[in-house]
């Protein structure tokens, strides 16, 4: 694909003991290596079950290396029945208050197989029993047997870092949401295909880049302790592994937990929390592409624009790049050529500065439109070789850039 790339190119650098208790959580659970046994006997209600298991489900890797690690440990205690999927890089767990725990006692099964059966299961309270080989479950009329795997095989869990600071649960989950389309997907490259969380004293922001666009987030939060440091401390998080997290999180608030020299990141909310491994490369230096620089400035509304876009990739070669040709109160945009066809669409925009002409992948700028979840999109450019910038337009018609809160830095490709 034929892109512009020398601008956003970065050089390459290269460069957990658990808790018997669950956090919040006023129920005792025996650590299940004590060599404390029983045949456990508890009954939960099916939406709740459902739930915990969507929270677990994520830390349950599809192909385990082992397979103990595909599996979901329930363990009941006596006011709670706790769920747990890990695969050493991703922890969850989730707590079910209940008082019907018939025997206290713990379980390793398929978390695949449970998941599916759990779904599909009616809505009425599901009954577990342990027979020594089998969880055996009974809804209604469906009745189940799982073979159990070997508890005492299954990992330690890494230890929930203490609380550093709280963040509004449902801005948080967004913002990962909006800077997460602009993580990198290779593997080789770890630090692209991460998530940079920067605590500042009164706001946390999120980065994330693949070299040929960023995605920033800024929002408020309370820290536990200010910062006595001058520079803020950052950490990079996979950021499937935080998508994953947040999206399933739930209540008004998450307490984040972090420290120097940890190498996790804790998350937590009500009655769940998940804890993921850091990457341990440096960020991309991204701050240089972040200018105030402009010549030319359109302000878009994005549901159409973006189904143009659609209509007129149609005609890109491989969807390589349309261009966007920007001149008094409208955009042209135009993709293929005269042997293969031509797509053209004109739309009406808010439009200032000099007449102008630039190419960017469909893919790319559609992302950009869509992660800024806003009424009205500007987007400021200076020139048809320099980065480009979306920023989102509130109602009073202002941009949001005089804190960057909400930035999308997206690099043209050659015209």
């Amino acid at each position: 694909m034929d892109r512009r790339r020398s601008d956003l190119r970065i050089s390459i650098q290269t460069g957990m003991s658990r808790s018997s208790e669950f956090p919040g959580s006023s129920s005792r659970i025996p650590d299940r290596r004590s060599g404390w046994r029983t045949r456990m006997k508890l009954r939960i209600e099916r939406d709740a079950l459902a739930r915990s298991l969507s929270i677990v489900g994520p830390s349950v890797p599809v192909r385990p290396p082992v397979p103990t690690l595909g599996g979901v440990l329930l363990e009941a205690g006596d006011e709670s029945v706790r769920l747990s999927g890990f695969d050493y890089e991703f922890a969850a767990q989730s707590s079910i208050p209940t008082t019907a725990v018939a025997e206290p006692g713990s379980a390793l099964v398929s978390g695949r197989l449970l998941t599916e059966i759990v779904k599909l299961l009616p809505p009425h309270s599901v009954d577990f029993s342990v027979d020594g080989t089998n969880l055996n479950l009974a809804c209604g009329q469906s009745r189940f047997a799982l073979p159990l795997m070997p508890v005492m095989d299954y990992p330690p869990l890494p230890t929930l870092p203490d609380t550093t600071g709280v963040v509004d649960r449902e801005a948080f989950s967004a913002a990962v949401a909006q800077v997460a389309v602009a993580a990198g997907r290779d593997d080789t490259l770890p630090f692209l295909t991460g998530i940079s969380i920067e605590f500042h004293d009164k706001f946390i922001r999120l980065v994330a880049t693949d070299r040929f666009r960023i995605a920033i987030r800024e929002l408020d939060w309370t820290p536990i302790k200010p910062s006595t440091s001058t520079e803020p401390s950052s950490v990079l998080v996979p950021s499937r592994t935080l998508a994953a997290a947040t999206k399933t999180m739930t209540g008004s608030q998450i307490e984040i937990g972090s420290a120097p020299g940890q190498q996790v990141l804790g998350l937590q909310s009500r009655n769940q929390h998940s804890i993921m491994r850091l990457l341990d490369s440096p960020f991309a230096p991204y701050e240089r592409y972040l200018t105030h620089e402009r010549t030319s400035t359109a302000v878009v509304d994005p549901a159409p624009f973006i189904e143009a876009i659609k209509r007129v990739s149609l005609l890109a070669s491989r969807g390589s790049k349309i261009l966007f040709s920007f001149s008094d109160d409208a955009v042209h945009l135009s993709a293929g050529s005269d042997g293969e066809g031509r797509g053209e669409e004109t739309l009406a925009c808010e439009f200032e500065g000099e007449p102008l002409t630039i190419a960017f992948s469909p893919r790319y700028l559609m992302d950009g439109l869509g992660a800024a979840r806003a009424t009205k999109v500007e987007i400021v450019m200076n020139g048809s070789i320099r980065a480009a910038t979306l920023r989102s337009v509130d109602d009073s018609g202002d941009a949001d850039q005089a804190s960057g809160r909400r930035l999308y830095v997206l690099m043209p490709m050659r015209l």
